[in-house]
């Protein structure tokens, strides 16, 4: 088979920018294309982590019985909007058929095969573009009311050891001498320190896009409209501008793909999980790891450009108007948990993470078209997976004699 030569990604977020960084550096001619390719992304809002250790499925045996309660609570980690609800059932219904203990088991195995090899791809690039010191070793605290809350969430804490990873109980004593910060509301925590944290998260998507384009990478502002193809061929993007060929296609635009992969036949259950955070510029307190509120389900993330706290998981689609109470309520919790924090002048943001209902990226090739491959659906973990993502794909396209094997994520798994 005649090697690829050039390549068209569709989406200058994190996973588009690493999948174009892992084709460039083996040769092939790569134009990105995207509406707005400096613009307010996902991973410009991201909590700047990468969660290496964050093998747990999102949905789990008996969490069925979570989501009233949730739903219920305004301060809650979770918000439907009515409008939105006959959209959102099937993937709804799938989710809570992913929670079974079979499921969880394939699901967690093939999130590891990603976050195993992190780091390992991760390292070489931020070296590359001159990033490499503006990337922390510090870990995460997960924290907790108490012990027995920790001891409700031993199925999550099961599953991270049966995939090697390390974790750090800690007491109050140890909890408060390591994060001061943190008030007497909370009392137990878990270190994990293979978490690693990321200074300012749109400057390191800012430094990427900067080094592939004074690399040679084409940067094309425009939507992409229709994929072009000719019998079982994508042979580029049609843009209102005109046509861009390519021996390549990747589509990497986030909650936005299943809409170019509709049109040619292929078809996936993708939600945005839409996301809020504030970032305070003058917090007020220091933080040495980045903070998880397991109860609560939202984190605070010590950032070059202050202290971001993000959570919540809203389903509104993808043109329903930002509801930035979500935000508010994050930083009452916040303040709530930590009662020293600043919360005055925040820059409130709200973006669309691309979720699946199985926790796994869409990553592969098409099963119906040759010349098209797909990288999307990565939900809370874009930054993490993003340079995994782009080197696994690079490997299947350009290397196969590598063995690496996208089967776990290839969109056929939704036929």
């Amino acid at each position: 088979m005649q090697q690829p030569k050039s390549a068209i990604v569709v989406g200058a977020g994190m996973v588009g920018l690493c999948c174009a960084y892992a084709l460039h550096i083996r040769g092939v001619k790569v134009t990105i294309v995207d509406r707005d390719p400096v613009g307010d992304k996902t991973s410009y809002g991201n909590a700047g982590a990468l969660a290496i250790s964050e093998c747990v499925p999102h949905s789990l045996p008996g969490q069925i019985w979570s989501i009233p309660k949730w739903l219920l609570d305004p301060m809650g980690p979770l918000s439907i909007r009515p409008a939105h609800i006959p959209q959102f059932m099937p993937w709804l219904l799938a989710y809570l058929g992913h929670s079974r203990k079979k499921n969880v088991s394939h699901i967690a195995k093939a999130l590891q095969a990603i976050n195993g090899r992190v780091s390992a791809d991760y390292d070489p690039m931020l070296k590359a573009i001159g990033y490499a010191g503006k990337v922390r070793d510090k870990g995460c605290i997960r924290v907790y009311d108490d012990y027995k809350s920790f001891k409700l969430s031993a199925q999550e804490w099961d599953i991270r050891k049966q995939h090697g990873q390390h974790f750090e109980l800690l007491g109050e004593a140890e909890l408060r001498r390591m994060e001061p910060a943190i008030g007497q509301a909370k009392s137990f925590g878990v270190l994990q320190p293979q978490w690693r944290i990321i200074d300012d998260p749109k400057a390191l998507v800012g430094s990427l896009r900067e080094w592939l384009v004074s690399h040679g990478v084409a940067l094309v502002t425009a939507n992409v409209d229709a994929l072009v193809t000719q019998d079982k061929r994508v042979l580029g993007v049609k843009t209102p501008a005109g046509e861009h060929f390519s021996d390549i296609t990747l589509v990497a635009a986030g909650a936005w793909s299943k809409q170019l992969a509709k049109q040619v036949g292929e078809m996936c259950l993708l939600e945005s999980e839409r996301g809020y955070n504030t970032t305070l510029p003058y917090p007020n307190i220091a933080l040495s790891h980045e903070l998880l509120f397991a109860e609560q389900m939202f984190a605070v993330s010590p950032l070059t450009v202050g202290v971001r706290v993000g959570g919540a998981s809203e389903f509104a689609g993808l043109t329903a108007a930002p509801n930035f109470k979500r935000s508010d309520n994050l930083l009452a919790l916040a303040k709530r948990y930590l009662p020293d924090l600043n919360t005055e002048n925040g820059q409130q943001w709200m973006g669309h993470r691309p979720s699946t209902p199985d926790s796994l990226p869409v990553l592969g090739p098409s099963v119906k078209w040759q010349g098209l491959s797909y990288a999307f659906g990565h939900a809370h973990l874009g930054m993490t997976q993003a340079a995994s993502s782009g080197q696994m794909l690079a490997e299947v396209l350009l290397e196969p004699d590598k063995g690496t094997d996208l089967t776990a994520y290839s969109i056929g798994r939704f036929i």
